[in-house]
């Protein structure tokens, strides 16, 4: 199920920058951020204002990428392991949705925030033009889907019988899976509160369990 989100919150005037389109994305969990657990954040550049298709949870074999389904194009990745703090941002090129990461790596977010021992977050930015070099063809996006998913394990084997554990937008606790509808050519904020899309304790495990999120669309 999608939901869209097209009104608008103006900001003051912010000092120029290089980029088109700025998003500032935060993802809260109940406990805190487990270096051995996987979290991400999955973008799908469709344009489409439909919002048809878009990123969702793999909660079961085939386990395919192990850790999204549905239509996606790139993600951001925070890991431990990960270089420069842990947060990367990957495409995924046509066609190999159903490999397990990495993908195409991209590069690291223009910011973020450091995550220590007992941190509870994720919070970084970036720019359309990371995803879409070409700013004539970042300009023209207008429509884009996204979902924050977290999962203990990514399965590399799609038919491994494995117990896999996590969240995403929705309430995994009946099986309805969410993503969103985001419109970027305007500067707004979106919530978790402006719709409670996503529920706390919909998930056994406080360090997988999303409680709280937060996306602000910028222009630089």
């Amino acid at each position: 199920m999608v939901l869209a989100f097209a009104g608008c919150a103006r900001f003051p005037e912010v000092p120029a920058e290089r980029g088109v389109r700025r998003l500032m994305i935060e993802m809260q969990v109940a406990g805190r951020i487990r270096p051995e657990y996987h979290y991400f954040v999955v973008f799908n550049l469709s344009n489409d204002s439909t919002g048809s298709a878009g990123p969702l949870p793999v909660v079961s074999p085939p386990w395919g990428s192990g850790f999204a389904s549905g239509a996606f194009t790139h993600y951001m990745r925070y890991a431990s392991f990960l270089p420069q703090g842990g947060y990367a941002l990957y495409r995924v090129e046509q066609g190999t949705e159903n490999q397990p990461p990495p993908h195409v790596y991209l590069g690291v977010p223009i910011s973020v925030e450091t995550v220590s021992a007992n941190s509870n977050r994720l919070r970084f930015e970036i720019d359309i033009t990371q995803f879409i070099p070409d700013e004539r063809d970042a300009r023209a996006m207008r429509f884009i889907q996204l979902n924050f998913i977290t999962t203990d394990i990514i399965p590399t084997d799609p038919n491994t019988p494995v117990r896999k554990n996590g969240d995403s937008l929705g309430d995994a606790r009946i099986g309805e899976f969410r993503y969103l509808n985001l419109r970027i050519d305007q500067n707004r904020v979106v919530r978790n509160s402006d719709s409670l899309l996503e529920p706390a304790d919909d998930v056994a495990d406080p360090d997988l369990d999303i409680v709280d999120w937060r996306v602000e669309v910028r222009t630089p």
